[in-house]
């Protein structure tokens, strides 16, 4: 498999978009078919018009979402623009889903009717999805990952969640010429394929106090222990006044070990966003399953630094283990969150990624956003079974 990359700073004409991305792609690459376009676009961009000119020009399918900031290994980290990756070549075979619409009510019937269509266009399993995931508050996120995981008899999955410019309001995905709120999109790539995981969250001093979560509901945590969930924070931290707390968390992340956790994975990070001051209860942007322990942690600008060179690491062990195979691209995942935490070195992940590969010599191309949630799986157990996760405030890179 063949891959190009390219991206452009327009985000007011798509029509100049489309045209500067196609034509830097030309320079490097003649898609063949089969072929497909994986666009992050800033989420001022009228994706939809993006997506339809970009199928239009290049023949096949493009699939994407909107993000906070790019990263693409050409041009490095990028505020505000479009990036479009393109994979291509004839031993493997994609095949896109789309369910529009989700509904809290049905998502989960939405999503295996749009896989077992995206399947029943393959001549084979798939052995990777790529997702692209909207944010909906109704449906927590990992409920897609579960469906999927269900549905494709644990495929692995790869991607996350829409993100804007943290308004929470105008996140995106994207088919060919459509854009939706609440529709999920993911590419279903089968044939010779060996993709490779990685996924990293280094912390500093942690809160040492593991408490299980005795009574919750979907993303509300209802009583840790023998306590209000509010009445277990309040004896580690102060309480924002406020109910919307999502901003005054970021650097100390919630770690859980869920109830099927496994010693040899890392644990799950998630999301404080609400405080019900009557109840006591905690909103989280994801499920938060009883019996799961969870504890506070503290998280620096040195710990993100870290988690991108552990994660790159790790992929790097994981692509030598496949030495005649040739990774083609890479695709990063990282957490919204870490991009506020960066401050005025936005650009810190990305250098460290261009660092990495120029000291290895790698010619591997690279996409990447920023995510309300990042999909990756993780390995788990001495026989490195990978199990697909739903984190936050994570690193999360897969080759392919």
């Amino acid at each position: 498999m063949q891959s190009a990359t390219a991206l452009t700073q327009e985000i007011d004409d798509p029509k100049i978009a489309a045209s500067e991305l196609a034509s830097k792609i030309a320079q490097q690459l003649t898609p063949t078919n089969p072929s497909i376009g994986i666009v992050y676009g800033d989420a001022d961009v009228d994706v939809a018009k993006l997506g339809s000119l970009l199928h239009e020009e290049l023949g096949f399918d493009i699939v994407g979402l909107t993000t906070t900031a790019l990263l693409e290994r050409n041009e490095g980290y990028c505020d505000m623009g479009c990036a479009l990756a393109v994979l291509s070549g004839g031993d493997v075979e994609f095949s896109v889903g789309c369910a529009r619409s989700l509904k809290p009510e049905s998502y989960p019937q939405q999503i295996e009717a749009a896989y077992e269509e995206a399947r029943a266009a393959l001549s084979q399993d798939p052995k990777l999805i790529i997702i692209f995931a909207p944010y909906i508050a109704a449906i927590t996120s990992e409920n897609y990952v579960e469906v999927l995981d269900k549905a494709s008899g644990q495929t692995p999955i790869f991607g996350g969640v829409a993100t804007d410019h943290y308004d929470l309001c105008y996140q995106k995905t994207f088919f060919n010429g459509e854009a939706f709120d609440d529709g999920l999109v993911f590419v279903l790539v089968a044939g010779n394929l060996k993709p490779v995981f990685a996924m990293k969250h280094d912390f500093g001093g942690k809160v040492d106090r593991k408490s299980i979560i005795t009574k919750s509901s979907g993303s509300l945590v209802e009583r840790v222990g023998d306590q209000s969930f509010m009445e277990w924070l309040a004896e580690m931290m102060p309480i924002p006044p406020e109910e919307e707390v999502i901003f005054h968390f970021q650097s100390t992340p919630f770690v859980m070990e869920l109830p099927d956790y496994d010693p040899s994975e890392q644990p799950v990070v998630r999301a404080l966003c609400s405080i019900d001051h009557k109840t006591g209860a905690g909103g989280f942007l994801s499920k938060m399953p009883e019996g799961s322990r969870l504890f506070i942690n503290m998280i620096a600008r040195d710990n993100l630094a870290a988690s991108c060179k552990g994660a790159l690491e790790q992929l790097k062990d994981g692509i030598a283990a496949n030495p005649d195979y040739r990774y083609s691209l890479m695709i990063v995942s990282t957490c919204n969150a870490r991009h506020l935490l960066l401050g005025d070195s936005k650009d810190l992940e990305m250098s460290i990624v261009l660092d990495a590969l120029s000291e290895s010599g790698s010619t591997i191309n690279t996409i990447g956003f920023y995510s309300f949630g990042e999909i990756c799986p993780t390995l788990c157990g001495s026989d490195l079974v990978p199990k697909n996760r739903f984190h936050n405030v994570s690193f999360a890179l897969c080759a392919l």
